[in-house]
């Protein structure tokens, strides 16, 4: 399986092998700035994630604490790329996808961070604080 994402103006790609761990909304104040009201995340293994090419063109904002996770976006049109790789995991913005990851969201992270004016209605696993499946 392969999976290739890319920045608006194509300058950032990426491929994913493997099948990954998880496709999930983030409602951290840091996604919803980057992002919008919340973030699709696509998790899986740091080993099946490739940057193919525009290393030059990733701008990466790095955590303050409490903050544990970093932005990464392509400099030239903007897009919201994830943290790309961290440690033993990547995490990908899913809107940066240009295939269909194969799996569906399954929860809510950080909802104690979402806007009170955004209700969530779905039947999704709710989490208050960030949760990472294994």
């Amino acid at each position: 399986m392969m999976i290739r994402g890319s920045c608006l103006c194509g300058d950032v790609a990426f491929e994913l092998s493997g099948k990954p761990h998880s496709l999930s909304y983030c409602h951290c104040s840091r996604c919803r700035k980057s992002e919008g009201v919340f973030a699709a995340v696509l998790i899986g293994s740091a080993e099946d994630f490739t940057l193919v090419r525009g290393a030059d063109k990733i701008t990466r904002l790095e955590p303050v604490a409490p903050w544990t996770h970093a932005r990464a976006f392509c400099r030239t049109c903007g897009s919201a790329l994830g943290e790309m790789q961290a440690g033993k995991i990547y995490v990908v913005a899913a809107s940066a996808l240009d295939d269909d990851p194969g799996l569906r969201p399954t929860a809510h992270l950080n909802i104690a961070s979402k806007p009170a004016w955004y209700e969530i209605e779905d039947d999704l696993k709710k989490f208050e604080g960030n949760y990472v499946p294994a």
